[in-house]
């Protein structure tokens, strides 16, 4: 059913309730103009941030009506924002104009109250309708409507690229190479991983690269962000005419036992984490990491040290990969996340990768866990906000 118009509710009504009823008409059509769409949201560069819009909620009477906008939890560059709502009050008896901006899907309305570029209403392509509703509301309340020259908001400056940490390339005697990098935020591991391959393929020239022992640990820089801080990479080159490694079929994918195994195999090893067992643990590490006793030992005597036991931890598959680019050597691998709940540890979490070398037989060829202990926040080394980013990676 459509909504009388002012004119004709003035002839169905007595003359002393027409402007109060024309109000709540103009009212009712901005409401339901409103929340009937999804207003796009943008990155810092003005770009639309795909998949996320927000909604508005409308309420008023007379002369006075208040948005509610309501964002989505969002994520734009490194920067994690939670879900949040902000509320806009109008006056519309203080507007001083209005106007359709940007391809005519906005209505801008200018008042001494409101942002000084004008506030922003989408609306889409009921845009031209929804300044009608709004200009009538806006003359009944004795407010004016006159357009006035305003370009629309400029985009804010996208944000400073992070400085990059720098890599160190050093030649190991019989092994091949290290990449070495120091302490550097978390937000840049995927920067970093990338700058280390390019640097590799440049040293190997003709041969190809294999990126083998790979290691870290969990920190805070200057700012008190999570951070990484003795990062290492190392790699080799060899000649892919003479690889030992085969490459899995590009269509294989793992059966029920496969599954079930590999489930077997990552429980057993934190397990044995669990309990520092390197004797038993360390064997299932691919021999390529090159592991040693105390980078092993590095995440029990973590739990040793702050957790006091016991705790427990949970395993999903994220996922099979065949041949995945920047591994170590071709073949099929598992990518396994691991959450753990300890007493006094404020973050424990991570991803195993695992290769599996044929069925039944499987390897971890990355380990990337972090432990992160309640008193490092009550010490203030870090945030709680920052120590739950560390899981969000």
């Amino acid at each position: 059913m459509r909504l009388l118009v002012p004119a004709l509710v003035a002839a169905l009504v007595p003359a002393s309730t027409s402007a109060q009823t024309a109000h709540d008409v103009a009212q009712a059509e901005i409401k339901s103009l409103l929340e009937r769409v999804r207003a796009p949201m943008y990155t810092g560069s003005g770009a639309t941030l795909p998949g996320k819009t927000a909604t508005y909620s409308v309420s008023g009477t007379r002369c006075s009506t208040r948005l509610e906008v309501s964002y989505p939890s969002h994520q734009i560059d490194a920067t994690a924002h939670p879900a949040r709502t902000e509320a806009t009050d109008f006056a519309w008896n203080r507007v001083q104009s209005t106007r359709l901006s940007n391809g005519d899907q906005y209505v801008v309305v200018m008042a001494p109250d409101l942002p000084a570029r004008g506030r922003f209403l989408y609306a889409g392509s009921a845009a031209v309708t929804l300044k009608a509703a709004i200009d009538r509301l806006v003359r009944l309340c004795g407010g004016t409507t006159q357009a006035v020259a305003i370009a629309p908001p400029a985009p804010p400056p996208p944000p400073p690229a992070p400085v990059q940490p720098a890599i160190r390339i050093e030649a190991v005697p019989g092994k091949g190479y290290a990449a070495t990098v120091g302490t550097f935020p978390v937000a840049q591991l995927s920067s970093v991983s990338d700058r280390i391959a390019v640097l590799a393929k440049q040293r190997c020239g003709r041969l190809s690269a294999r990126m083998g022992r790979y290691k870290y640990f969990t920190s805070t820089d200057a700012q008190g962000r999570a951070a990484l801080t003795q990062y290492r990479q190392s790699f080799s080159c060899y000649d892919p005419a003479t690889d030992p490694y085969e490459r899995a079929p590009a269509d294989w994918k793992p059966s029920a036992q496969d599954q079930a195994d590999l489930n077997a195999f990552a429980d057993r090893y934190m397990g044995l984490l669990d309990r520092s067992d390197y004797v038993a643990g360390m064997p299932m590490m691919e021999p390529i990491l090159e592991i040693e006793k105390d980078e092993w030992l590095s995440v029990p005597n973590m739990l040793t040290q702050h957790a006091g036991r016991p705790g427990r931890w949970s395993l999903q598959t994220l996922g099979w990969v065949n041949n995945p680019e920047g591994a170590s050597h071709p073949g099929r691998y598992a990518f396994v996340k691991v959450t753990a709940t300890y007493p006094k540890i404020a973050a424990y979490c991570g991803t195993l990768v695992i290769y599996r070398q044929r069925p039944g037989s499987y390897l971890i060829t990355q380990q990337n866990l972090s432990v992160i202990p309640e008193s490092w926040i009550t010490s203030g080394r870090t945030t709680r906000a920052e120590a739950l980013k560390t899981c969000a990676q």
